[in-house]
Parts: structure tokens; sequence; C-alpha cells
């Protein structure tokens, strides 16, 4: 992270933005997946925007090498159309889950278009079926500003763990 990526000298260039308003934006994408509201979630990505989850240290790449998940809008439709789907017994009942986030920098701001890079740890508790899993690692958004506010463009969840062995995980980072 270099301090010409946090503030610029040009006086035309967007001002970088206040970190609450990052943390915030953030916590109300955690709330959404907490409350399981998808379409409300889903709505917080750009339309080319990707969400990953590696599945190896320093990947560099989703698309070239095997992810955890890989989801563009299309994907991401798909699995929450399922989400909701009755005949989806396997998902019955939907775990419920607990988002934690901490640490929440920005690393990288562009004043001429606004987008930026924030970087935030997190910690998440999911329960279904009596039993409870707990995942942890950070996250790296790539965020843009839109009229309706910042939009994800990309969301990369490393998992501290994954590189291991884990069952199916049914809920989004």
């Amino acid at each position: 992270m270099s301090a010409q990526h946090l503030d610029s000298s040009d006086a035309s260039a967007t001002k970088a933005p206040d970190i609450r308003d990052l943390e915030r934006f953030l916590y109300a994408e955690a709330r959404l997946l907490d409350e399981q509201q998808w379409p409300e979630w889903e709505a917080l990505f750009t339309d080319d925007g990707e969400y990953w989850v590696p599945a190896t240290p320093g990947q560099p790449d989703g698309i070239n090498h095997q992810s955890i998940m890989y989801e563009t809008k299309l994907l991401r439709a798909v699995r929450l159309k399922r989400y909701s789907h009755p005949n989806a017994i396997s998902l019955q009942p939907l775990p419920r889950s607990v988002h934690v986030l901490s640490n929440v920098m920005l690393d990288e701001f562009d004043g001429a278009d606004g987008s930026c890079v924030v970087n935030s740890r997190f910690i998440m508790f999911q329960y279904r079926r009596d039993e409870q899993h707990t995942f942890g690692g950070s996250c790296t958004h790539r965020l843009v500003m839109t009229p309706a506010g910042y939009r994800i463009a990309s969301k990369r969840v490393d998992l501290v763990n994954c590189d291991a062995a884990m069952e199916n995980i049914l809920i989004c980072f």
C-alpha cells in the first residue's frame, strides 16, 4: 500500500472516502448475508462483479485455477435461487450465520473515478442441523462509486484454512 493510493494532491481529484463509510458498507453487506436477504445482497454487486473464494493461499486468479467458489452474476443468481427453492431439500433448513468484521483498511484509492480497494478481517459462525462451523480470514473488496453508492466490482475471500478438507460451504462469507 503506497501513500499515493490513499490521498491525492490534485485538487480536481475525488476525495478519499471516510473509513467509517467503508465500514458501514461492509457491515451492511454482512447483515444482508446474516439475514439471508439474497436479492439485496446481489444488488450490491456491479453487473460484472465477481465473488471469489480461492482454494489455495496466494492463488493468482479464479479463472485458471480451481477455487472453492468463483461466481459471476449468472452463477450467483443460480445459487441464490436455489437457496429459496422448495425442492432444494439438502438446503433445508438454511444455515444461520453471524459475520464479525474487523480491521477495515483502505488499501488503494483512485481519485479519478472514486474506486477503492478495501481489506478487512472476518470470523463467520454458521449453524445448521445441530452443527456449528467457524470460518475466518480476510476479504478484499474492490468497490466502485455509482449514483446509488458503492457497489462491489469484486470480492475475494481468503479463508485461513482454504487448503484444508472441509464440508460443504452453504452460505456466503
